[in-house]
């Protein structure tokens, strides 16, 4: 990432970081008190943009980051996993966006199989947003390849998506 990019990143975030804190509180008050499989993951190790998508006029109108994690190891998935996160602005929000963005990501992702930190042997993916919860929707995430675990504390559905692990020398 060069220091354009960086640059850009933070004028998006200071933008949209308020409001993206928002909606994501307003999904979780739709599941507060429910039944939980899984707490707050720990604080990330690392977390980076893995894809960002522009509009025409060049201003990122979307992005998905990655962020590694230490996980509790009763949960049976290793010591580490990826968590994946996607947001876009509002005025450009639309299905065919969405699933572009999310596809790409998924691609580039498993391209870097070199590059990823060999203890994350999963992707896991929270799906706070309630129009994810849908039949159709999960029908998409388990053709994606992600299979469903459970929910988390904040009303969210965990997926998880096995991760081919390679050991660079």
């Amino acid at each position: 990432m060069d220091n354009q990019l960086r640059s850009e990143l933070q004028a998006f975030w200071r933008q949209h970081q308020e409001p993206f804190q928002a909606e994501l509180k307003s999904f979780r008050a739709l599941h507060a008190g429910s039944a939980a499989l899984f707490s707050q993951p720990k604080r990330p190790l690392s977390r980076h943009p893995a894809v960002i998508f522009r509009d025409e006029t060049g201003s990122i109108i979307g992005i998905v980051f990655v962020a590694l994690r230490e996980i509790d190891p009763s949960l049976n998935l290793g010591t580490h996993a990826y968590f994946q996160r996607m947001y876009i602005v509002p005025g450009s929000r639309c299905c065919k966006l969405a699933n572009r963005l999310f596809r790409l990501f998924l691609y580039e992702f498993d391209k870097a199989a070199n590059w990823r930190d060999h203890r994350a042997k999963v992707l896991l993916s929270e799906n706070v947003n309630p129009g994810l919860h849908k039949a159709s929707m999960r029908r998409y995430f388990a053709r994606l390849g992600f299979r469903m675990l459970g929910a988390n504390q904040l009303g969210g559905e965990v997926w998880l998506r096995q991760l081919e692990v390679r050991f660079v020398f």
